[in-house]
């Protein structure tokens, strides 16, 4: 399993509704092939600033099914909006859980 861990600055005062946008959009990654897991974090810190965690199967399923698909074009059109800058994507596989 890899995890798709974007990092998301919104515009200031936007974080409530981000947030109800990401949930209207749970659906969209519970039928995407391969999507095991969707969370959303904010910084404690940084209200203004998210991460979203999707466990995917392969990488493949995110980078070549998912956004390919029209799923991920109302993904964006739900949250794209709400971006203060691009989001920071990366995939990182666990190596060490202990607990």
């Amino acid at each position: 399993m890899i995890y798709e861990v974007a990092n998301i600055q919104v515009k200031v005062g936007t974080g409530p509704l981000f947030e109800q946008r990401f949930s209207q959009a749970l659906p969209l990654f519970k039928r995407a092939r391969g999507c095991n897991s969707a969370r959303l974090e904010r910084s404690v810190e940084h209200p203004d600033r998210y991460l979203v965690v999707i466990g995917w199967q392969t990488l493949d399923d995110h980078v070549v099914a998912f956004r390919t698909s029209n799923d991920y074009a109302l993904w964006r059109e739900l949250v794209g909006d709400f971006f203060a800058a691009p989001p920071i994507v990366d995939h990182t596989e666990v190596v060490v859980s202990g607990f």
